[in-house]
């Protein structure tokens, strides 16, 4: 992979203990970065740590939950210890929830939204204002979804949280594009991550016709997901769409009820497993 000179440069992913940020861990510590991750699962940090071994790049785990109270100032303080300073964020960390939103546990849809929203919104702050400080010409990438471009019954609130990530983007990109601050954003589609789990994707034995079935016929592996993402930094590509998922905006050109329907009727109508 060619294009940006990774060698020493500073990067934080947040959540790279597991699936697309773990890929562009393991891909950004190869180039030679100095590369940051905050994640909730010491184990995932340990086995990745071994991983990488001694180089080329250098690796700084850190695990903490960022859904807590002062998660981003407390992240940020502990980067400061260690004599980092942020030229380049992946705001990978998130999680989503399937079924009827009514029977959700509001407490995990909470800190579902937590994740995809409060924090993405807080860290941007943080590591962009010093940026500007620094003089730092920075890269800001934030990792949306397909699901943010359409209206999904039983992914309600997090198809919600990831239209504002996209408008977040997009608007944060013309705000910040005078100081010479890079943002964009990495929209996958289904891809087989930890978050393929959480939603009951996951099935060793899928029943024929199941959303799981139908999920693994285009399910993206996250190693694909993660260099798109990379190669959308070296590039300043504002959105980046893996695969075939190039074509998902073109649902913008219907109404959104006739979406919402069809997918319900994909949705609805199947069982997780």
């Amino acid at each position: 992979m060619k294009g940006m000179d990774w060698n020493q440069r500073q990067v934080l992913v947040t959540g790279g203990g597991s699936g697309i940020g773990r890929e562009m861990v393991t891909m950004f510590h190869a180039m030679g970065a100095k590369v940051a991750t905050a994640t909730l699962d010491p184990d995932e940090l340990e086995s990745l740590k071994a991983e990488l071994g001694d180089g080329p790049g250098e690796f700084i785990p850190i695990q903490m939950d960022l859904t807590t109270d002062d998660a981003v100032e407390t992240l940020m303080q502990q980067l400061d210890d260690q004599g980092f300073s942020v030229e380049v964020l992946v705001n990978n960390a998130g999680t989503g929830l399937l079924g009827n939103h009514t029977e959700l546990d509001t407490k995990s849809v909470r800190k579902a939204l937590t994740l995809n929203i409060q924090v993405v919104t807080e860290l941007v702050a943080v590591v962009a204002r010093r940026m500007i400080e620094e003089g730092v010409q920075g890269h800001i990438l934030n990792v949306a979804s397909i699901g943010g471009y359409v209206p999904v019954p039983k992914l309600a609130a997090y198809a919600g949280s990831k239209h504002y990530v996209i408008a977040f983007t997009h608007a944060l990109a013309d705000e910040l594009a005078p100081h010479g601050i890079y943002v964009g954003m990495l929209c996958p589609g289904i891809t087989r991550t930890k978050i393929y789990d959480a939603m009951g994707l996951s099935s060793e034995q899928h029943s024929r016709g199941s959303i799981s079935s139908l999920a693994d016929l285009v399910a993206m592996d996250a190693a694909q997901v993660a260099e798109c993402g990379i190669r959308a930094i070296e590039k300043k590509q504002r959105v980046a769409l893996p695969g075939l998922n190039k074509l998902v905006p073109v649902s913008s050109l219907f109404p959104q009820q006739f979406v919402s329907r069809m997918l319900q009727g994909v949705v609805g109508s199947r069982s997780a497993r």
